[in-house]
């Protein structure tokens, strides 16, 4: 038998396995990956309420006036934890709280506030933030602004 032949033949079947080897690893790859894939949890939703007396959405507004908003929020797949409405004024990027809850068990599902402000009495723009999260960390925002004059 001829060495050269033998070397030919081994070199043959070794590239041949190690390309089967490499493709079947490849093959489990994706399918772990594909099979891994985190489902993307729905997020709370929080609706203004309209109607006579809310407002529900950007405005402008007369400087000291009062305004009334009102929210609903219903939870997606986990429990409501905590809300928040903070306001930012004349676009500056940090906030102040105005309210701040954690909300009870018995609402933990559907959370309904109205909640009363009274803009400053100075031209100028408000921007108020409505903040849920969820018992996982998850947070929905919605916001309205208000141009005073």
């Amino acid at each position: 038998m001829n060495f050269q032949y033998v070397l030919s033949d081994f070199k043959l079947k070794y590239s041949l396995m190690i390309r089967l080897t490499r493709n079947i690893f490849m093959v489990l790859f994706l399918i772990i990956c594909i099979g891994c894939e985190d489902e993307e949890e729905s997020a709370a939703t929080i609706e203004f309420k309209t109607g006579i007396g809310y407002t529900s959405q950007d405005a402008t507004i007369s400087k000291g006036s009062s305004i009334t908003v009102g929210i609903i929020v219903d939870k997606a797949e986990n429990n409501l934890k905590t809300y928040n409405v903070s306001v930012s004024y004349d676009g500056a990027a940090t906030t102040t709280t105005v309210e701040n809850f954690n909300i009870s068990a018995d609402q933990n599902n559907h959370y309904d506030k109205d909640v009363n402000f009274t803009v400053r009495n100075q031209t100028g723009a408000e921007k108020y933030y409505f903040t849920i999260v969820d018992v996982d960390g998850n947070i929905v925002q919605k916001n309205l602004t208000f141009t005073v004059q």
